[in-house]
Order: structure tokens, then C-alpha cells, then sequence
């Protein structure tokens, strides 16, 4: 398991009590190894045991015949535990690969086997948490994983090596004809923007019909490409069913999109994802929205954010919302730095032959807060493999969205140049530098 110095939130200030370990039964190589906080009034290692076996086989059913070995072969295994106090520890379960079928679904079997059984429902149990899992490398290749990573993405969009993308949400969040949408777009790409989506709540409503906002943009972007060479990715929303994802991902391309954007974490899911990333036909970068993810990462009940993040992953997102280091006062993930720094590392560090998921950096991104960003995201192999997405920051500049993506890489570049991160440092340097568009916003 990953040892990343993150903490969950149900073992910090705690410590550890005892260990126990159980010799495995089942080939670790040929198993899914799952692991769990849980809290209990019970015996927590009964509870441990009993867990192990309720999310695969359950108790052997049929008191006319004796447990054959095929059953005890499927059964899981608790292999570790590790106690917090008496009534409360982090487990682990060798779940085996046999029970699966590698043609079928492997994000749905997965599902299945972590969460999607009675784990979270349990009532022999307080709280519960599906912190992290290994699995065979027979099982993770089925999946596609990102098909760009963030070399491919500067690639596209002209960005040099190592470098931060740099890009906007358009907003407002709706109201917006085609025209004002395309306008927005221009003016920031203008300006150095190189990424840009549209915001979650835009759904292509009869004032602003996806197939003509599409067109204007691109159009906008050509223009721009002609005038000043810049090239920039613009990843429309598709807030479609699941049976019409395809069909409209292609028709987004066909009239000029160069990626798309839908939410893969509750308004459609991570198998929908799964299904574009591997699909020949769809060569644009995924964004898998984030929207909803708290839901599911909070509370006595959860998932952790490292689990969302892993999935996402494994299923093809080319970039994935994290938070913004640095902002208290936004979005739940970004209170949290350690988690935000675990996140970062889960969509970047190697693992296996997966390309690299881009994080992104927004909700309250803003250039004040851009070298913090920076100096928080750096990686040692690709660089400052971040997209900094700054919506109302930059858009809403005094000057216009043209002066606010200046203003975005003239934070950058104070960072790169001086590592500046302190906002007053940084009004500082926009004022001997003569920065007029930096200074516009940190004064």
C-alpha cells in the first residue's frame, strides 16, 4: 500500500497499539488486496475476519453437503490488522482474483468486490472506510487508464517541457449565449490560456445549444491559432445519458471540440469513462468532473478520496479536480493539504504501464495563490505536471480575460524565476516588474 505520509482522517493524532498478521492462504500475486478502517463495539478481530468473509463467499450454505475446495479457494482473507485503541483498526483482505471474470467488466467486478457488497452497510460496525488497494497485474491491465498524459496534452496545446498548462472555466456558470461564450475563450487564449472547460452547471440549454457553442469556439480558436500561433484545448460538457456518451463525445469533436467534459463520480460514473478511454475512436483528453465527490469521501460511511482518485485513473481520466493549496474558504478537499499532496502523487507516480492523470488545480485558483500551487505540485519526472484552471480570477479581470491569463503567467513566471509564493511578495514583484496585469490582481 501507498506510504505517502497521508493520514486518513479516522487515524490522525492516533496511535498505533498492536499488529497482528495471519499467513496468507492465497497467492498474494493472484489477488486484490483490499484495505479498511473500521470502528466497532464488537471484538475488532472477529469483526476483521468476519469481513474478509462477508464481502465474497459469506458462510458456507448447504448443511446436506461438507465445504467443497472451490469455496474455500473464493473465500478472502483478513491478512493484517492493525489496532487503534480497542475498538477500532485499519485491515487487510486478500480477496481472490479467481472470482472474477477477466471478459466481463473490471470496473464493476472491482466495485463489487470493495465497496459494492454490504461493506458500507453493515450494522455490525460504527464507522467504516475503504482507504486503498493493490491489484494483480492480470486485473489492471485490463484497463485502459489516461490515454494522453500531461506530456501528450503540452504537446497539443504548445506548451514546453515540464511546463504548468495554464487555462480558465468559463463563466458565469450559465447565462451565456454561444457568441459570449466563444468571446471569453478568445480573449483568454488571447492572453496564454491553453486549457479551458466549460463549468459543470452549463448543459447546453436552448439559449446555448452545445452544437453551436462548439462551433463558435472553435471557429474562435482557429482564429486565434492563425493570428498569433497559440493553440489551446477547449473540453465542452456533455451532460448526456450514458447510452448517447459516445454518439455526442464524437459529434463534440466532429464540429471542433478538442477534448470533452462530463462527471464520472455521480451524474454518470467511472465505467463510462472506462468505456471513451478505451474506445480507438474517441482520440480527445477526457475530463471526468468531480462533482458530488465529498458525497462520497465524507462522513462515518466512505470512500477515500485516494480510492476515487486510483479509479479515475485506472478508467482514463486524462485530467481530475483535487483543490487548490492555499484556499480555506472553497472546496472541502482543499482544507486539507496532505490530501490534496496524496492526490497529486496517486495521478502521477508510476504505476504499471498507465499514463499519468493531470491534476487540476481550481476552485478558488487564483494568480495570487498560483506559486503555492506550483511549489506544492512540482514532480520529479514531469515537472510541474498541473493544470492551474482559475474561472472567475481570471476572467474577471478589470482589463478582461485577455489580461487576466497574463496575469496567470506572470504569477507563474515569478515563481519559475524568483519562487515567490507569499501573495505580498508577489504584489511586490508585480510592481518593480511593471506588471500592470498582475498588479491588477494582488493590490
Amino acid at each position: 500500500m501507498a506510504d505517502d505520509g497521508y493520514v486518513p482522517v479516522e487515524l490522525r493524532g492516533k496511535q498505533l497499539v498492536e499488529s497482528r498478521e495471519w499467513p496468507a492462504e492465497h497467492d498474494p500475486a493472484e489477488c486484490f488486496r483490499f484495505r479498511y478502517y473500521v470502528q466497532t463495539d464488537r471484538d475488532i478481530e472477529a469483526v476483521t475476519h468476519r469481513i474478509a468473509l462477508e464481502e465474497t463467499t459469506g458462510r458456507w450454505i448447504g448443511r446436506f453437503a461438507a465445504e467443497t475446495d472451490t469455496y474455500r479457494k473464493a473465500r478472502a482473507q483478513a491478512v493484517r490488522m492493525e489496532r487503534y485503541g480497542e475498538d477500532e483498526a485499519v485491515i487487510e483482505v486478500l480477496s481472490p482474483l479467481r472470482n472474477v471474470d477477466l471478459d466481463a467488466d473490471p470496473f464493476y467486478q472491482l466495485q463489487m468486490l470493495s465497496v459494492g457488497g454490504p461493506i458500507l452497510e453493515f450494522a455490525f460496525y460504527n464507522r467504516v472506510a475503504f482507504l486503498d488497494f493493490e491489484l494483480p497485474e492480470a486485473f489492471t491491465s485490463l484497463f485502459p487508464g489516461p490515454r494522453f498524459g500531461v506530456r501528450r496534452i503540452r504537446e497539443m496545446v504548445g506548451a514546453g517541457e515540464g511546463m504548468p498548462l495554464v487555462g480558465t472555466i468559463v463563466k458565469p456558470c450559465c447565462g451565456l449565449t454561444p457568441a459570449e461564450v466563444a468571446v471569453r475563450i478568445e480573449r483568454a487564449v488571447r492572453g496564454g490560456a491553453a486549457v479551458i472547460k466549460d463549468d459543470e452547471k452549463m448543459m447546453n440549454p436552448p439559449y446555448c445549444p452545445l452544437e453551436e457553442k462548439v462551433r463558435a469556439v472553435a471557429g474562435a480558436l482557429r482564429r486565434v491559432a492563425d493570428e498569433t500561433g497559440r493553440r489551446a484545448l477547449y473540453m465542452p460538457h456533455l451532460p448526456f445519458r450514458t447510452d448517447r456518451l459516445k454518439e455526442m463525445a464524437q459529434r463534440a469533436v466532429e464540429w471542433g471540440a478538442g477534448g470533452v467534459m462530463f462527471n464520472a463520480t455521480l451524474a454518470h460514473s467511472l465505467g463510462a469513462l472506462q468505456v471513451l478511454a478505451g474506445d480507438a475512436d474517441l482520440d480527445v483528453p477526457l475530463y471526468a468532473h468531480c462533482g458530488g465527490l465529498a458525497a462520497l469521501t465524507t462522513g462515518p460511511r466512505r470512500i477515500d478520496a485516494r480510492v476515487v482518485a486510483k479509479l479515475a485513473r485506472l478508467c482514463g481520466a486524462d485530467f481530475f479536480q483535487i483543490g487548490v493549496f492555499g484556499v480555506a474558504d472553497c472546496h472541502v478537499n482543499s482544507l486539507d493539504s496532505s490530501l490534496l499532496g496524496m492526490l497529486a502523487a496517486t495521478f502521477r507516480d508510476p504505476w504499471g504501464g498507465l499514463n499519468d492523470t493531470v491534476p487540476v488545480t481550481a476552485g478558488g485558483l487564483a494568480a495570487r495563490n498560483v506559486g503555492r500551487n506550483l511549489e506544492a505540485m512540482q514532480h520529479g519526472k514531469l515537472g510541474y505536471a498541473v493544470a492551474l484552471l482559475a474561472g472567475s480570477n481570471l476572467l474577471d479581470h478589470p482589463d478582461g480575460p485577455e489580461a487576466g491569463a497574463r496575469a496567470m503567467w506572470q504569477a507563474v513566471e515569478a515563481y519559475l524565476q524568483e519562487g515567490i509564493t507569499d501573495a505580498e511578495d508577489l504584489a511586490a514583484h508585480a510592481r518593480r516588474g511593471g506588471l500592470a496585469e498582475l498588479r491588477a490582481l494582488t493590490e
